[in-house]
């Protein structure tokens, strides 16, 4: 174990981290808590990043280990530093001579005593400190550890010491399937996800309930933040095990462990993990995340969980149940827990958005603006946004304007045309050109946005223009210059519909140049400017056959009305009835996979028909 005095031994400069290495141990020492606790975060960034050991890695681990035992603050955190650094692989990466004398197992006989520390989160980074225990310090490990599991007075502490005990110790099942009959939950639960991972799957009944059980208890420690190098983080142990279960042991381990307190958010991820993983669970999902609302009290989770139902509130079929849970949050403290709590009731449609916050996050109002026929409304989601860079945002205007009647949009001229003007964006181009609005005050200014630096912004306003009947040729040439270089604006293009023609050779060429994103959107474009599925159906069913999950692809195959070859339609088939999703993308509202599994099954209904499909 080294000390401070020796860091002058070290050339940390040719280690490649810098000579100010040394001047953060030395740091760790400081009366000042804020001091320390910068230094460590600087030295897990420069050491430890992302699970990365290198070379000063390891040169460092006898300092934090004498940092360890006789600093003022953060013990328990440099003690994290040594469980993640002392890896056993380290011969692979670095010469012999860097490793001698210097691996965490060599520090374990002078810090074992620390399992004895009055601070039971120092005890419980000791335990997995000791992971590393071999040769010599194995014995005294395995005795410390044997006390701890026995002694120790935290159930938290007792089940680490179980965890690392079962990786160490001879008859590692005996061990954990003793330890289910144990009086703490933790401990239990720990030996619970031990066997499992032993037995694989199908996992034995009585396991699973034990961890359903037992594993929301507080003191079972799995915060999604937490990570232990030769174990792994516990979310990640379990979430790994219930993915290969089905959805309705997902949805009892989530309900159980949200009823249990939704101690770390661990329920409720749970309930996210059902959804994301399964088809059809999307009510079930948002009922559980809105028992769990309540049970927060760390800002941090409440906004994943506020966050997670804004994204699935849309499907429950009671929307005042779901702003009911989260209307005490519309004016949290924490800012980003209000404006997720406001969105919420915007996507629901609920109007007490308007009188439970004096001014509603834009977000929100755009949402709900979407969701009611309101004029007032309307106009005051649809009002520019002051930025304090002194610009004009609007980031959901779009939404709304989307969702207006023809008859609606033209009642609010005024409101979009002082829009354009003031927060012009390839967004808003487009859903202007949707609405119909053939008026001098909007086509003017789109036609003026043709001449725009930003060539997203000039293309899409020549689209949306010649939409609305003004000269088609700004786009026609815009959008030739793009695609000769790539295929960014082929989406652009394909809302041209029929004034896209002359396009047709160019975007062609994109049915076979590019990545199979390009060739897909190739083909719908060419569908939409001429309507003609030559060329167009071989590209989208050689799309499918090779298993490319785009719902545009089938939406597409539909329109042309072209029959499916046996293999596609098996396929089709497949997306269209699967129990999982197929899709495992993000997307900020709902799922994609949501848009795979209704086209496919529109494509699917529609085969045997015949005739043309027209375009839309």
């Amino acid at each position: 174990m080294r000390t401070p005095e020796d860091l002058h031994l070290v050339d940390w400069a040719s280690l490649g981290h810098g000579a100010d290495v040394a001047d953060l141990i030395r740091a760790l020492y400081d009366e000042d808590a804020a001091v320390v606790g910068k230094a460590l975060g600087e030295l897990f960034h420069r050491l430890l990043h992302q699970g990365s050991v290198y070379p000063a890695s390891v040169m460092a681990v006898p300092y934090l280990a004498h940092a360890a035992l006789h600093a003022v603050h953060h013990r328990r955190t440099m003690l994290a530093f040594l469980a993640n650094a002392g890896r056993d692989d380290y011969g692979q990466f670095f010469e012999d001579e860097v490793m001698e004398g210097i691996r965490v197992a060599d520090e374990l006989p002078g810090l074992l005593h620390l399992v004895r520390d009055e601070d039971p989160e120092v005890r419980r980074e000791t335990v997995r400190v000791a992971r590393w225990a071999a040769g010599d310090s194995l014995p005294p490990a395995l005795d410390a550890l044997a006390a701890c599991h026995r002694d120790d007075p935290s159930d938290r502490v007792r089940a680490e010491a179980l965890e690392v005990l079962s990786r160490l110790a001879p008859r590692r099942d005996e061990r954990l399937r003793a330890a289910l009959a144990d009086r703490a939950p933790a401990v239990r639960a720990t030996a619970a996800l031990g066997l499992m991972e032993s037995a694989g799957a199908p996992w034995p009944a009585e396991l699973l309930a034990v961890l359903s059980a037992d594993g929301g208890d507080p003191d079972f420690a799995m915060s999604a933040h937490e990570f232990f190098h030769g174990v792994g983080s516990t979310e990640e142990r379990v979430a790994s095990l219930l993915r290969e279960q089905d959805a309705e042991t997902v949805r009892a381990v989530a309900a159980a462990w949200i009823a249990a307190g939704d101690h770390e958010g661990r329920g409720s991820r749970r309930a996210v993990e059902l959804v994301m993983g399964w088809r059809g669970w999307e009510v079930e999902a948002v009922t559980l995340l809105t028992a769990a609302v309540p049970q927060q009290r760390d800002p941090y989770v409440l906004q994943q969980v506020i966050n997670s139902i804004e994204r699935w509130a849309g499907y429950h079929a009671d929307p005042d149940a779901v702003a009911e849970a989260v209307l005490p949050h519309v004016t949290h403290p924490d800012s980003w827990v209000a404006t997720s709590a406001q969105l919420v009731l915007g996507r629901v449609g609920d109007s007490r958005l308007l009188t439970a916050v004096a001014e509603p996050a834009g977000d929100a109002l755009a949402a709900l603006a979407a969701r009611t026929d309101d004029p007032a409304i309307h106009r005051r989601a649809l009002r520019p946004q002051p930025c304090r860079h002194g610009r004009h945002l609007h980031s959901r205007a779009a939404e709304v304007i989307e969702s207006l009647t023809p008859e609606a949009a033209a009642g609010l001229l005024p409101e979009l045309t002082a829009l354009l003007r003031e927060s012009p964006s390839p967004d808003l181009a487009r859903a202007i050109g949707g609405t119909g609005l053939a008026r001098p005050e909007l086509t003017d200014l789109l036609v003026e946005l043709t001449s725009s630096a930003d060539q997203a912004l000039a293309s899409a306003a020549a689209v949306a223009a010649a939409r609305l009947g003004a000269d088609p040729a700004p786009a026609l040439r815009l959008l030739a210059e793009r695609l000769e270089h790539d295929g960014g604006s082929l989406s652009e293009a394909a809302l041209l519909g029929p004034l896209g023609a002359p396009l047709a050779p160019s975007v062609e060429r994109h049915l076979t140049d590019g990545s199979p994103e390009r060739r897909g959107r190739a083909a719908t474009t060419l569908w939409q400017i001429t309507g003609d599925p030559a060329g167009v159906v071989t590209t989208l069913t050689a799309l499918v056959r090779d298993g490319r999950t785009d719902p545009s692809v089938l939406k597409t195959l539909r329109q042309t009305g072209a029959p499916l070859p046996p293999d596609v339609r098996a396929k089709v088939a497949e997306w269209a009835g699967a129990e999982r999703r197929v899709l495992n993308a993000h997307s900020w509202i709902g799922h994609p996979d949501t848009a795979l599994r209704e086209e496919a099954r529109l494509l699917l209904a529609g085969q045997g028909r015949h005739g043309k499909v027209r375009r839309s």
